[in-house]
């Protein structure tokens, strides 16, 4: 029974801490996601509403709905950082954006695209660039 406690010990540690390693999302906490990751964050929600055969939120009240799917974009939603054109989902070959950070408009920034990309795009490319209903 010694030789078991003694395996057991550091084989129980390691699993603990490969499992904690594993378990942080890849980012330190308090540590922002930057724009694409947002807007990633955004068609993952998106996808798994298509998935799930549910419809994408149609206006900001639907939000507390898919909140826990955007832990940490959901903020920058409501305050218009990440500007969401409400109602409009995931289109297999789609090109009109759906999603884009707030500066896109004037700076350029990155898009989500109703194929579930995300891109960069100059401001002069935004303005071009077709556009979800809104």
């Amino acid at each position: 029974m010694a030789n078991v406690k003694a395996v057991l010990g550091p084989v129980a540690a390691l699993l603990v801490g490969l499992f904690a390693a594993g378990c942080g999302g890849g980012k330190p906490a308090g540590q922002a996601l930057a724009g694409k990751e947002k807007l990633e964050e955004v068609g993952q929600m998106l996808k798994l509403q298509a998935h799930d055969k549910l419809p994408p939120p149609s206006k900001v009240s639907d939000l507390g709905d898919v909140e826990p799917l955007l832990p940490n974009t959901s903020g920058d939603i409501r305050s218009g950082e990440i500007v969401y054109l409400w109602g409009n989902g995931i289109t297999p070959g789609g090109t009109a954006v759906i999603a884009y950070e707030k500066k896109a408009e004037t700076e350029g920034g990155y898009v989500l695209l109703q194929d579930g990309t995300v891109k960069q795009m100059s401001a002069s490319e935004f303005q071009a660039a077709p556009k979800g209903k809104k």
